[in-house]
Parts: structure tokens; C-alpha cells; sequence
């Protein structure tokens, strides 16, 4: 047997959570050719997998990537953890088809998680858009529907619920997607225009979703109802539209537990989180819908007026007074101007000898578009150990970074999720098996979107593969290095190709767009 590439001496997870195995894994072209024995194999090149783990590429279906992948500093940053495939459109956000004044406009709205305010997106068609992905990227690319975008196309950032007419042109917005291998669609329901929809609109969308194999994936309405009812909402679409279900970075606890277990009853109900005790958005995010029509130059437009400034300000000091007061800090990773970063408003509105509230609306205006913080949790140690264990042990628990690259100050998950969770949950605390942990990284995730090529080593399947040290796998990105790189990773291979080899970069782009029903 002639191989370009032999991994060698390794142990197989396969990304199934079935019990590892020794096997060598025997790689021509793009393809895994060969499983077992293969010390009689010749192959081009090799790589020693002795004492080390040999897995499916990571999968991270909730990820704010689309800029760096097309060449930011960040380009990288989840190829160091294994993450050989990112799905697209986070939250919702998109920018395609779009005329070019509009994507702009979404464009800045989104600009906090993206990065590059002032980028001027020109993608007019879908395939377009995932052309720019196409043997120029480090990962492959998996699509997914941004329902900004298809109810931008057609309301623009009118609140209003759109009438038959609309509801169907909104329809055919999302068939060009799922015409091009979508694999499902994703929402972000405190984010506007996304946060104006009706429950309605979202079935009737899920619905089309459903009609095409998909799945219909989530940033719920916190703001506008709360998590306990949010998490209903999204059950109530995914059984109304007949449609798989996934709930972006959630956890469980005494509220929500019951009201998954009644989900998963009848609906395909799952979700995934990063595991750490902090999140990041906008300072925008906690602001009601309602407020945020217009999107960032719409709140911009209505802060001029003196009555609505002092209203915002009064919402934002009781938001902050609440946070604080439960142990929960934030500071800003990223501005527009640079300014600020490290420090929190109530460092800031300190040292300006202004109230909380007042301050926050001023930083607002000073630094929109960019003004995204990292958001730590009121909680202890011992508290969020808690949280997390009961959260990763579930059914249908997936991880997913919600990685943001770009900033001074992003938070650690867009360089850590990967490996923190094999350090921290794997190896240090042993709440889940090695084979556990990697299905919920790989193959469950695969599962769960419909992507029938990846998240398992298989022979005949794509060589997307991660060796690496079960015993030194590390995360080293902290809250001060968000980006310091992890260790433990041997090898990243992406279509056949090494991607990263002893930590370093090989300078191969070989990701690829895999659409719905590739194989």
C-alpha cells in the first residue's frame, strides 16, 4: 500500500465515543485510507503518534471567525487547539445576499463580534460569499443560514412582523442558502434586526429548514422573555416546524434542567457551551430590543435626544448596580479607540467622578461600534465547578468556542476552548472519558448538523484529523494572554494536508466549503 501520509504507534478515538483502540491511520489525498496494522505500509511522509491520541478534527459550530479566516492576525487561533472545521454565521450574523449599503450596515451592527468596522462587505450572492472561503483558509467551512441577513433583505430594520408576502420572500432568502448547502439556520434573538421577530416568523423559516434536512440553531431571546421561557420559545419552534434543535452557549441549572428533559420529550433538543465563567458581547447587549431598533447608528441617531440618553442611562445603572451587587465584573477586551481596555465602567466612571449609568452611555457614544467586554459571572469557584458539571454531563451537550478573534484584550475561549476542556475535564477532574469528551467535540457535533464526512476516523471518510498528548494537552490563554497558544498538540491535519505540525504553522490552506450532503 502506497500512503502520502502514515500516523504511526497512535491511540484511535474516533470521535463515536466508542473505547479507544491501537491503530495506525493511513492517509492518501484527502481521504483516511487504512485503519490497523500498517507497518508494512510505504508512505511519503510520517508521523510518530507513539503515546499519543489520534481524533477526528474538532468541529466548533458556534464561532465568530468569517473575518479572521480571511487573513486577520487570528487566523490560526482555533487551528492551534485541533479545530479543523468552523459553521458559519453565529448569532445570526451574516452579510450575504446583500447590496452592499445594507451588508454595511448589518456589517457595523456586527462589527463588536467581527472586528473592522469600517469594512465595506460586496457580497451579493450566497455562493459569492463562500467562494472568499474556497483553498484560501486553514479550515474547512461549513454553511449556515444568518437569519440577520434574510429578514434584512426584506424588512430592513423595520420591527414590524412581516405580512405574507414579506414572510415568503423571507422564505426564498433562506431556500438560496439552503440551496447552497446550508446545513441549517442560525438565530440571534437579542441582536435586532434578528431581536424583532415573532415566534411565528421563526417557525415558519424552521419550517423551510426542516424541508431541507437542517437545523435550526440558536441565540435565544434572553432579553425579551428570559432563559426559562426562551428555552420554551425554542422548543415551541423546533416542534411546530418538525426541526432539529441547538441552543447556543447554555447551561443547566435548577431552572432550566426540567425544561430541557420536557424538550427532549419531543423534540431533537441539544446545545452546546465553552465552559468558562465569563462570556463577551457588546455593551449593547443587556439594552431592550425594543431600543436597539436601527441597530448601533440607530441607538447613535436616538441618544441625541436628551430624554431618551437619560433613560438608557437609568436602564444601564440598574443592569450594572444588579451585576455588581451579585459579584459579577466586566471590562472592556476591545473600543474603537483602544482606549479602556482591562478596565471596567465602574473603574472608569470612577476616575471620571460620574455615575455608572451615565458613564456607560458615555463610553457608548465615544467608542461605538466597537465596544465589547468580557462579562465574568457573580459566582464562586466552587459555584461555576458545579454549573459546568452538571452542564458537559448532559445529553446532547456539544462543545463550541464562541471564539471572538480580534481585539486588544478577546477572551481566552477563542484561543482555549479546545484544549481546556481535555486539560481541565478530561485529564485534571476526570469528569467525562477522553472518548466521551472527544464525541462532543467531533462526531456529536457532526451528528447534530448533518455533516456526514467529518467528526469520525473512518476509512473512506475526510483526513481531518488531531494527533495529540492526552497526558500534556494544555491551554495556556488566560484573561491577561488571551492568546498564548496551547501545547500538547502534535499535528492538525485538514484534507490530508498538515496544517500545524509541533505547534507551528506549515503555511497550508487547505480548508474547503463542505455543503449539506457532501460526503
Amino acid at each position: 500500500m502506497d500512503l502520502d501520509l502514515l500516523i504511526h504507534g497512535g491511540t484511535v478515538v474516533d470521535g463515536t465515543g466508542a473505547p479507544a483502540y491501537r491503530a495506525d491511520v493511513g492517509v492518501k489525498g484527502d481521504r483516511i485510507v487504512a485503519l490497523g496494522d500498517l507497518a508494512e505500509a510505504a508512505a511519503a511522509s510520517r508521523i510518530d503518534a507513539t503515546d499519543r491520541a489520534v481524533s477526528p478534527g474538532f468541529i466548533d459550530a458556534h464561532i465568530h471567525s468569517e473575518t479572521a479566516l480571511r487573513g486577520n492576525k487570528d487566523q490560526l487561533g482555533s487551528s492551534y487547539q485541533g479545530v479543523t472545521t468552523h459553521l458559519t454565521s453565529p448569532d445570526g450574523f451574516g452579510w450575504a445576499p446583500l447590496p452592499p449599503i445594507d451588508a454595511q450596515q448589518l456589517w457595523r451592527g456586527t462589527s463588536f463580534a467581527e472586528g473592522n468596522p469600517g469594512f465595506r462587505p460586496a457580497w451579493h450572492t450566497v455562493e459569492e460569499y463562500l467562494a472568499g472561503f474556497e483553498g484560501s483558509v486553514p479550515v474547512n467551512v461549513v454553511p449556515v443560514a444568518p437569519h440577520q441577513a434574510i429578514r434584512f433583505a426584506v424588512l430592513g430594520w423595520d420591527p414590524k412582523e412581516p405580512d405574507a408576502a414579506e414572510l415568503e420572500r423571507m422564505r426564498d432568502v433562506l431556500r438560496q442558502w439552503l440551496d447552497a448547502g446550508a446545513v441549517g439556520l442560525n438565530t440571534g434573538l437579542d441582536y435586532p434586526p434578528a431581536a424583532h421577530s415573532t415566534t411565528r416568523e421563526l417557525i415558519e423559516l424552521a419550517k423551510v429548514v426542516a424541508q431541507h434536512g437542517g437545523v435550526y440553531a440558536s441565540h435565544m431571546r434572553y432579553q425579551g422573555l428570559g432563559r426559562p421561557d426562551a428555552l420554551r420559545e425554542a422548543a415551541e419552534i423546533g416542534r411546530s416546524a418538525g426541526v432539529p434543535v441547538n441552543v447556543s452557549h447554555e447551561t443547566i441549572d435548577d431552572d432550566t434542567e426540567p425544561i430541557h428533559a420536557e424538550a427532549r420529550a419531543d423534540v431533537d433538543f441539544a446545545f452546546d457551551w465553552y465552559v468558562y465563567p465569563a462570556g463577551s458581547s457588546t455593551l449593547l447587549v443587556n439594552m431592550p430590543p425594543e431600543d436597539q431598533v436601527g441597530g448601533i447608528d440607530g441607538v447613535m441617531a436616538r441618544l441625541r435626544d436628551p430624554a431618551t440618553r437619560a433613560r438608557f442611562a437609568r436602564l444601564a445603572e440598574e443592569y450594572l448596580v444588579a451585576a455588581y451587587a451579585s459579584g459579577a465584573r466586566e471590562y472592556f477586551s476591545d473600543t474603537t479607540s483602544g482606549d479602556h481596555i482591562g478596565r471596567s465602567i465602574r473603574e472608569i466612571a470612577e476616575q471620571r467622578g460620574r455615575p455608572l449609568g451615565e458613564t456607560a452611555i458615555d463610553l457608548l457614544e465615544e467608542e461605538a461600534p466597537d465596544v465589547l467586554l468580557v462579562f465574568k459571572r457573580g459566582m464562586s469557584d466552587e459555584q461555576f465547578e458545579a454549573l459546568a458539571r452538571r452542564t458537559i454531563t448532559q445529553p446532547g451537550y456539544t462543545v463550541a468556542s464562541d471564539g471572538i478573534y480580534h481585539g486588544v484584550l478577546p477572551h481566552p475561549r477563542g484561543y482555549g476552548t479546545f484544549t481546556r476542556f481535555l486539560r481541565l475535564w478530561v485529564r485534571e477532574k476526570g469528569v467525562l472519558s477522553l472518548e466521551d469528551a472527544i464525541r462532543r467535540m467531533t462526531g456529536g457535533v457532526a451528528d447534530r448538523y448533518g455533516i456526514k464526512d467529518r467528526g469520525r476516523v473512518a476509512e473512506g471518510l475526510a483526513a481531518d484529523l488531531v494527533v495529540f498528548d492526552p497526558a500534556t494537552v494544555s491551554d495556556h490563554a488566560t484573561w491577561e494572554q488571551p492568546r498564548e497558544r496551547p501545547t500538547g498538540i502534535d499535528a492538525v491535519l485538514v484534507n490530508g494536508r498538515v496544517v500545524i505540525q509541533g505547534g507551528r504553522p506549515t503555511g497550508e490552506l487547505p480548508g474547503r466549503v463542505v455543503r449539506r450532503g457532501d460526503r
